[in-house]
């Protein structure tokens, strides 16, 4: 398979390459850190380093064995740097060095480098790096293909895309991004994404987290991802799985639950969408919504793979999309109903409902209704696959196709 250049994610790393900060790529396991780090390396190696000044350790793999702590990464890099030049140190999964954190800081303040690092925690790289070295780390969030990169890749290695703009799109929300899903059969995606889903909990969350009680968290992880964009209400699920169960105790089987939450959300299976209360203009503490960082994963878990919800798949894409164009994204609360998305950034706003059709009188009522009840001067959308324009009433609506390849876009006020 030919390698997609992934433009997005460079343009935002390129201008630091040289710049005396820790350049920290983190993200779910299998969704291209490495692969990125290969292709920082190339583009540094164009412009006229010497390979030799490109120090490179995968710290699961060969070319990390050794490395385990500060005394054993000093003395290789001891023996691999031979001039006052800049060198070039990549670490992939850095979370594997112990005190890592104090490791990179004694790095950047003893050798001319530029230093690269890659995990797949954020707990690990966001909070100790940044507990450690305020200032000094640059933290990219990098995520599976988007539906944009997924065409593109497939262009590039001349796969199938479906002659249809809505199947297509379709195609990828059953299956997700994930990079390698593309490298055999449809009948092998979900198997695969399975594993990853069982790498990521042994590697990034039984590890970290000792004593986990494994049936119960792989009972929830699976019903928490099989339900994104819904609102997660501990206390209420805790109550229903055990009826029978004291109000004292289902509120410590709920604090269970929240830490469920928390772990998947620190190895980036799933993102957090805070509620943003409409009349008061204000994002405010609530309960969260939850979003599959990929739709792949999410209905590889699902109890019924052969049926999916393809509403819930769109709204998910949606959210991912918009994550990675940089924008803020909450939920919406009015007195009386929900608006799906609440976008921001830099103070301004714009709300988008995302509906899969426009299939009848009652369901355009209910999207476009959520809508005009908002009280702003900022842009509204709904979103769906029709692909007649049913902008009326001064909200605008948007192709899902067009509107993640980049054809028609948001607007925020």
């Amino acid at each position: 398979m030919n390698l997609l250049k992934r433009e997005t994610y460079l343009s935002k790393i390129r201008p630091w390459y040289e710049k005396n900060y820790i350049l920290a790529l983190t993200g779910i396991r299998r969704c291209g850190k490495s692969e990125l780090l290969k292709q920082i390396q190339q583009e540094i190696v164009a412009s006229g380093v010497p390979t030799d000044h490109i120090l490179s350790f995968d710290l699961e793999g060969k070319s990390g064995k050794g490395l385990k702590d500060l005394d054993s990464v000093e003395q290789k890099l001891d023996h691999l740097i031979q001039d006052q030049n800049r060198y070039y140190v990549f670490f992939d999964e850095v979370q594997h060095l112990k005190d890592f954190e104090t490791v990179l800081a004694y790095i950047r303040d003893s050798y001319n480098v530029s230093l690269f690092v890659t995990g797949s925690n954020s707990k690990l790289l966001h909070g100790k790096l940044q507990d450690r070295l305020t200032g000094r780390a640059k933290e990219f969030v990098i995520r599976p293909f988007s539906y944009q990169e997924s065409r593109a890749f497939r262009l590039l290695n001349h796969l199938p895309i479906a002659e249809s703009p809505n199947q297509d799109l379709l195609n990828y929300l059953a299956y997700g991004g994930m990079p390698q899903r593309y490298d055999g059969a449809e009948e092998d995606i979900y198997p695969y994404l399975k594993g990853i889903y069982e790498s990521i909990v042994e590697k990034d969350i039984y590890a970290n987290h000792k004593g986990i009680n494994r049936n119960a968290f792989e009972r929830f992880s699976r019903y928490l991802i099989s339900t994104t964009g819904r609102v997660f209400s501990a206390l209420p699920l805790a109550k229903a799985m055990d009826p029978s169960a004291s109000i004292e105790k289902a509120k410590s089987h709920a604090n269970v639950l929240t830490n469920y939450a928390n772990y998947c959300s620190e190895a980036y299976f799933i993102e957090g969408c805070t509620p943003y209360y409409l009349q008061g203009k204000a994002a405010l503490p609530g309960l969260k919504k939850y979003y599959a960082i990929d739709t792949g994963l999410r209905n590889a878990l699902s109890a019924d793979q052969r049926s999916y919800d393809i509403g819930f798949s769109l709204e998910n894409a949606v959210f991912n999309e918009l994550r990675s164009r940089g924008y803020e994204v909450s939920y919406g609360k009015l007195r009386n109903g929900e608006v799906d998305f609440v976008v921001s950034k830099n103070r301004r706003h714009c709300f988008i409902q995302v509906c899969y059709l426009l299939s009848s009188d009652e369901i355009k009522a209910r999207e476009y209704q959520a809508l005009e009840k908002i009280q702003s001067r900022s842009p509204s959308y709904v979103l769906s696959m029709d692909e007649f324009d049913w902008s009326e009433n001064g909200i605008a609506h948007l192709n899902a196709f067009d509107f993640l390849t980049g054809k028609q876009d948001i607007v925020l006020l």
